[in-house]
């Protein structure tokens, strides 16, 4: 019975309370809580739009990297293929913090200078330092999530879109009710796990003031000096998110396990 219990986890509630414990009955905990929990906030909203653009780049790429193209294929297809595996190739080579000032201090910029000279009335101010946080990240996890749907786009037996074919479908329509359907289901836990991971690469755009959890607290232990208690509380705040979202992906692959007997 001691062998089957979950002591990791025992260990973390009891972390969990003693700092809920410190937050309720400490002023100055309270007061660093209230300020983190508005990071907290910021850092969910980056996370949740960064990868929700980052699973429709990802599934895009991984549609065009499915098949290679074979000496019979189109020169559309070689191109789309080519440009896929470059921006793949290039993503994924860079540190996310390398394409995080990139995209801000760079790409955006430029794009601006370029429609403004088209004659759009548009500034770089117009372009939130947030939003360009979301561009960036989306870019960097699509080119890893684009792996992931690939893989699972493959893990499916080629006789279901052969047969699929064969019935008059169109190949977007086997892909949009046979094959995505399948391996959406099995690609779901890898997805969650990569989730989690966008939570805590979220911290990087801190680099940007944008203010989130660590932002926040860089700037409170600034001013106050109060470093252990704010980093400290920081740190739960963060675990707390990642925690939770392991263990929801742990009852989906036990879920899956379940439903595949």
């Amino acid at each position: 019975m001691i062998q089957t219990v979950p002591w990791w986890l025992v260990a973390l509630l009891i972390l969990g309370l003693w700092v809920a414990y410190l937050v309720t009955t400490n002023t100055t905990y309270g007061e660093i809580f209230a300020t983190l929990r508005e990071g907290a906030v910021t850092t969910l909203r980056v996370s949740f739009f960064a990868y929700v653009f980052a699973m429709i780049i990802g599934l895009s790429v991984g549609l065009a990297r499915v098949n290679p193209p074979s000496a019979k294929s189109g020169f559309g297809k070689l191109v789309v293929y080519n440009v896929a595996t470059l921006y793949l190739e290039v993503l994924r080579g860079l540190p996310i913090l390398v394409v995080l000032l990139i995209i801000a201090f760079v790409a955006v910029p430029s794009l601006i200078d370029t429609l403004t000279s088209l004659g759009f009335t548009i500034t770089v101010r117009d372009v939130s330092i947030e939003l360009r946080a979301i561009i960036a990240l989306s870019l960097a996890y699509g080119a890893f999530l684009s792996e992931i749907f690939r893989a699972g786009i493959q893990s499916i037996e080629r006789g279901q879109l052969e047969a699929g074919r064969s019935l008059g479908m169109t190949y977007i329509q086997v892909m949009q009710l046979i094959i995505l359907p399948q391996a959406i289901r099995r690609i779901l836990p890898p997805l969650g796990n990569d989730f989690i991971s966008m939570i805590k690469d979220s911290a990087l755009v801190a680099i940007l003031a944008v203010r989130d959890i660590t932002q926040l607290a860089k700037l409170s232990s600034g001013q106050s000096f109060l470093y252990l208690e704010t980093y400290l509380l920081a740190a739960m705040i963060y675990l707390s998110m990642t925690v939770m979202g392991s263990l929801l992906v742990r009852w989906i692959e036990y879920r899956l396990r379940i439903e595949q007997r």
